[in-house]
């Protein structure tokens, strides 16, 4: 998976029930599980923005990834660009 790939997927897993179990009480082991996952992505992520930029300069199709990934606003406005 790539870093936006990963970035996406840990806001993913951020967003969704944490514990499927219905224990009573937060922080149980199945949701410190599921947000252990959220980090690992994240820490792929991270890895690989540190990569693509760290031999050379992130590239403008990488960048504009990246951006889509991070950015709501500028998902939302290239969307409505594409449109057009």
């Amino acid at each position: 998976m790539n870093g936006p790939g990963s970035h996406r997927e840990a806001g993913l897993i951020l967003e969704s029930d944490r514990c499927t179990y219905r224990c009573p009480h937060t922080g149980c082991q199945h949701e410190m599980a599921v947000l252990a996952a959220a980090v690992v992505y994240q820490l792929q992520a991270l890895t690989a923005a540190v990569i693509a930029t760290g031999a050379h300069r992130l590239m403008p199709a990488s960048r504009h990834e990246w951006l889509t990934a991070t950015d709501p606003e500028y998902a939302a406005e290239q969307a409505t660009e594409v449109t057009r």
